[in-house]
């Protein structure tokens, strides 16, 4: 058990490591210019190592930006904050965390998953259900209706966020997306769950 538990780690320690070198080398390189040779020759791991975890260069964004929106919103904001407040509080630590991440890195982001491929659509999906998800618990919680049309909900909220991070890419100096979503919660959340929201 032991030995297996140890295997376990060291898999999970290589997998984080190819994650965290091709995530450096995007950023300082840009995506296209990063390549698997480059990740592996990097990191110091052997390149048939790097295909027991990923079977392509592309599966290196969907993960990493998996990987940052594990945890949006916390437990304790959800149960203590009304159901205006939970969805504010999940879109700003959503746009939070991409900002953080480095435009740079955002920007090859927005290239990848903008290709005619269906199988970058995943972020998207992956998106779009974390937030459907959580406002299906505000219903179930009784602090949305039963009526409430959540798939659309959370696609039109989503939209929103998508633009402002496209704008965010198109013009850093002028946008600030931690703010522009900040205004976006204040003056249209509210409005838009106004006929949902259970007093």
């Amino acid at each position: 058990m032991k030995t297996m538990g140890k295997r376990e780690d060291n898999a999970r320690q290589t997998r984080q490591k190819l994650l965290d070198t091709a995530n450096r080398l995007i950023v300082k390189n840009g995506y296209e210019d990063v390549s698997v040779d480059s990740i592996v020759q990097e990191s110091g791991i052997a390149k048939g190592t790097f295909y027991n975890y990923f079977q392509h260069k592309e599966d290196l964004i969907f993960e990493l930006s998996k990987a940052r929106f594990s945890q949006v919103i916390d437990e304790e904001t959800f149960r203590n904050s009304k159901a205006v407040e939970v969805i504010q509080s999940y879109l700003v630590n959503f746009i939070t965390v991409i900002y953080k991440s480095n435009v740079e890195l955002t920007r090859q982001w927005v290239r990848y998953i903008s290709t005619a491929n269906t199988s970058n659509q995943q972020k998207w999906q992956l998106d779009v259900e974390s937030l459907q998800r959580l406002l299906e618990r505000l219903v179930t919680d009784q602090r949305l209706q039963s009526d409430t049309p959540v798939a659309s909900l959370a696609t039109v909220l989503l939209t929103q966020m998508y633009g402002v991070i496209l704008a965010w890419c198109i013009a850093p100096n002028s946008v600030n997306p931690v703010q522009s979503t900040n205004d976006f919660c204040e003056r249209q959340v509210p409005l838009m769950l106004d006929q949902f929201l259970i007093d």
